[in-house]
């Protein structure tokens, strides 16, 4: 998974956001917390929200929201 998070990450128009613990999980080589050292556009985020607010801030980029965890469900709870 962490794997397949990071090939997406290391394209160039790409602004990936997760949660600060996923982070430093390490996938077969290395973390995503690695590949922001690498120079990728990698940030942590607070809530799905605050990449929404990028999404809107960066129309030029594509904006992946990587979340896992009850999080989200609580999330999708809220919103119906």
């Amino acid at each position: 998974m962490i794997d397949n998070c990071i090939r997406i990450a290391e394209n160039e128009n790409v602004i990936f956001t997760t949660f600060g613990d996923a982070m430093r999980v390490p996938g077969s080589s290395k973390s995503l917390l690695d590949v922001k050292a690498e120079g990728c556009d990698i940030r942590m985020v607070y809530s799905p929200l605050d990449a929404l607010t990028l999404a809107k801030k960066n129309p030029e980029k594509r904006v992946v929201f990587f979340g896992l965890g009850f999080k989200l469900r609580c999330l999708q709870l809220h919103c119906q």
